[in-house]
C-alpha cells in the first residue's frame, strides 16, 4: 500500500511539473520576441525603442544614446 502511494506522489509529482515547464517555455518566448540585446553593453532593450542603428543591412537597438554612439564609431568591435 505504502508503495502504490509512493509511486502515485511521484506520478503526478512530474505531471505537475510538466504543466509548468510548459507555461514557462511559453512565457520565456513571449519576453524574448519583445527584448532585443544591446550589442555594446548586453543589456536588454525593448525592440520599439527609438535608440537605434543599422549597419549591414541589420536593425540595432540601444538602452542609451552613448551606447550607440559607441557602436556608430566601430560596430564590428561589438558584433563579434
Amino acid at each position: 500500500m505504502k508503495t502504490t502511494l509512493i509511486i502515485c506522489i511521484f506520478a503526478l509529482g512530474g505531471w505537475w511539473t510538466q504543466g509548468e515547464t510548459t507555461t514557462h517555455e511559453f512565457q520565456k518566448t513571449v519576453v524574448s520576441d519583445s527584448l532585443k540585446v544591446d550589442p555594446v553593453c548586453k543589456m536588454k532593450v525593448k525592440a520599439s525603442s527609438s535608440i537605434k542603428s543599422t549597419f549591414n543591412k541589420k536593425e540595432y537597438v540601444f538602452c542609451s544614446k552613448s551606447c550607440q554612439m559607441k557602436f556608430d564609431k566601430s560596430p564590428e568591435k561589438y558584433l563579434k
